[in-house]
């Protein structure tokens, strides 16, 4: 499924992490076209292997943001069930990295 290099990757480890450089009011940012991808934990994971990006002990994956073979943009997370629960949430936060870039620091 996502073969190419990610754009950006993520690991919620740090929920209180601010954001830099933080958006302002006014500030417009263009998000590129990209699909979502909808899987289980174990394609989440096996893909995230397969890009070149391990886990280690104790870490939780919930999503990412990387580069189709073709070129195109692809944001994967696992299925949401409610509003506000965690994979509506990471979807989010890979939509501000398609916005912002890498914004971790």
């Amino acid at each position: 499924m996502f073969r190419a290099l990610l754009l950006a990757a993520l690991l919620l480890v740090g929920c209180g992490e601010q954001v830099q450089p933080q958006p302002e009011a006014g500030d417009i940012h263009v998000i590129p076209s990209f699909t979502w991808h909808i899987v289980d934990e174990a394609e989440l994971r096996r893909v995230y292997a397969e890009a070149g990006m391990p886990l280690t002990e104790g870490q939780k994956l919930h999503g990412f943001v990387g580069t189709m073979p073709d070129g195109s943009i692809a944001v994967a997370t696992l299925p949401p069930k409610i509003v506000d629960d965690q994979p509506t949430c990471t979807l989010g936060h890979e939509v501000m990295h398609l916005a912002l870039g890498g914004y971790h620091k």
